[in-house]
């Protein structure tokens, strides 16, 4: 039997497929950028006539995360009834037309408009895209090509802000213009690339079609091999665990996320993760990053872009060391690491806006100017990359689709209250909005460590045992059976 090599063709192949899911992650970085580049932008703010800061500018923010609600129910149904590929090839198409209208909005109902369309599309994709990198994943690169999946987000946000940057100075509507178009690129990426991609051989077994997914996971995760003890205990899994005859095959039953306290469990910390993610202050500095820097006397708008741009360089980085990490350390310890950090940074940055005064010295803005850019690079490699990575390994595969967008829907009722409410915050309590956070960090690093299961090397058909123990704490923390190539030969050991 062959070790699947790393620049073997069929690992080429891989790397492919997981770019192309990539850009869907790409897309949502894009918007995270680009309202925050919007809000720099002073021609932007004229031409709209939105205030710098309160509850309109709020709802133009908001109105991609509602768009982003309402697309969740139409993503599970999608990726289950017509597979993984072609639900991010929806996402992508309504993204697409989203774009476009943002682009050429002539006033502020059509940018709305626009903005909820491109929420809608990446909602259907973002149920889509996890899935299928978790399923077509060999086990044995699952932790870091899952990861990576929601870190690299950060890669269009890093582009978009660069473009807001460098069309910044322009003395035209093409200042603004120009980075929302941008967003169409990822998504043509993906329609183009779904063309070809195969389907994910789970989603395949699911459907009856198990002499296709057999082939998959020969040439994908055996290198070819027909025989291989490995495909035939991949297989074997698969088979009892899908179900033939699930609520995956009906667009309108979701019974399947809540007809056992194991799968109960599962939507638990599904949805939990959903909003502790969205609720660890980050939202704090990244949509809203223009306001902090207003906050402690910055105001010059190409000053406010570049900043905007190095906070998600800042955040690359932190996102890289994170998903490259997830072999190594303990989801349930990155998570809790994560809020720990999260709650110590936002202290720092609450002392620095606390005692900030428009006379005081340079040096004590560039101190909060820190604190605002490490509460980026805590989120990016601590907890953003377990926002999608952990749903997608707890779900069941019948479950998946919909538990994703289940998951979707969560994120951005999270994210609503955030965008809405965050500069209404700011206008009103000003600084006092990240205590808030601070102590909620606290708790949300509790409830992981008292609810959450471990998922670090399991297979995603090994976690049915876990929701089914008793205790599936205590069950996920017991050594895992670990099985690998020797010889020739599968061994397991305890």
């Amino acid at each position: 039997m062959s070790h699947l090599s790393l620049t073997s063709f069929a690992s080429l192949q891989l790397y492919l497929f997981f770019f192309i899911a990539y850009c869907n992650s790409w897309g949502t970085g894009f918007d995270s950028s680009l309202i925050s580049a919007m809000n720099s932008n002073n021609g932007w703010h004229t031409y709209f006539g939105v205030p710098k800061a309160g509850g309109i500018l709020g709802i133009v923010t908001a109105i991609y995360t509602v768009g982003n609600i309402c697309g969740s129910f139409v993503a599970g149904p999608a990726a289950d009834r017509y597979g993984r590929k072609w639900g991010m090839f929806a996402g992508a198409s309504v993204v697409i037309f989203g774009g476009i209208v943002l682009c050429t909005a002539r006033n502020i109902h059509a940018f709305m408009a626009g903005r909820f369309f491109t929420g809608f599309g990446v909602a259907i994709a973002r149920s889509a895209a996890p899935s299928y990198v978790a399923e077509i994943a060999p086990p044995q690169w699952r932790g870091p090509v899952v990861t990576l999946y929601n870190s690299l987000w950060t890669v269009g946000a890093i582009i978009s802000s660069a473009i807001a940057h460098a069309t910044g100075p322009l003395h035209s509507d093409l200042s603004w213009r120009l980075p929302l178009i941008i967003q169409v690129v990822p998504s043509s990426i993906v329609i183009m690339g779904c063309l070809f991609m195969p389907e994910s051989p789970r989603w395949l077994i699911a459907n009856d079609r198990y002499d296709e997914a057999q082939k998959l996971i020969e040439k994908y995760h055996a290198n070819g091999a027909t025989n291989s003890p490995l495909v035939a205990l991949e297989m074997a899994e698969m088979r009892e665990s899908i179900q033939l005859e699930a609520s995956d095959k009906r667009w309108y039953d979701y019974s399947e996320l809540w007809n056992s306290p194991s799968n109960r469990y599962r939507t638990y910390v599904n949805v939990a993760m959903a909003f502790m993610g969205q609720w660890d202050g980050n939202n704090l500095t990244s949509y809203y990053l223009a306001n902090n820097l207003r906050a402690i006397g910055i105001t010059d708008q190409n000053t406010l872009l570049l900043y905007n741009m190095a906070n998600y360089l800042c955040a690359f980085g932190g996102a890289m060391i994170g998903s490259f990490s997830s072999h190594i350390i303990n989801r349930r310890t990155m998570l809790i690491g994560g809020f720990f950090a999260m709650s110590l940074t936002l202290t720092g940055l609450a002392v620095c806006a606390s005692e900030y005064h428009p006379t005081q010295a340079p040096s004590i803005s560039h101190v909060s100017i820190f604190f605002i850019f490490f509460v980026g690079v805590v989120h990016a490699s601590a907890i953003n990359p377990l926002v999608v990575g952990y749903p997608v390994e707890v779900l069941h595969t019948n479950s998946r689709g919909k538990g994703m967008g289940l998951n979707n829907f969560g994120v951005n009722l999270a994210e609503f209250v955030n965008t809405y409410a965050t500069p209404i915050a700011f206008q009103n309590i000003a600084w006092r909005i990240y205590m808030v956070y601070i102590v909620w960090n606290i708790v949300q690093s509790a409830i992981v460590y008292l609810t959450f299961v471990e998922t670090r090397g399991k297979t995603l058909e090994e976690m049915d045992a876990i929701f089914e123990a008793k205790n599936p704490v205590k069950a996920s923390l017991r050594k895992p059976i670990i099985v690998e190539e020797a010889l020739g030969k599968v061994v397991e050991s305890a």
